[in-house]
């Protein structure tokens, strides 16, 4: 039960949030990088202030920018997930 409550809230909170219109396979994402369409992930992580251990990261485009979504495990082990600028 406590299992089928958790993948019901993901459902939801899947379909709440915008979808971002396309992201980039790995080789797309360093042929954006090579190019200068997106910062490497290091340079967005330091200029958004992100701490912790990513685990989970795509480019992707969000509207005109190009964004970087991220999975990161925060000092107490968290998941959080957040999307910050690739420019």
């Amino acid at each position: 039960m406590r299992r089928l409550l958790a993948v019901a809230a993901l459902a939801l909170v899947a379909s709440s949030v915008p979808a971002l219109a396309q992201c980039a396979s790995p080789a797309e994402a360093r042929r954006a990088v090579a190019a200068g369409k997106a910062a490497p992930l290091s340079v967005a992580l330091r200029r958004a202030g992100v701490s912790g251990q990513v685990v989970r990261v795509a480019l992707c485009r969000k509207g005109r920018r190009s964004v970087y979504r991220i999975g990161v495990l925060d000092r107490k082990g968290r998941l959080r997930q957040m999307v910050i600028p690739a420019n």
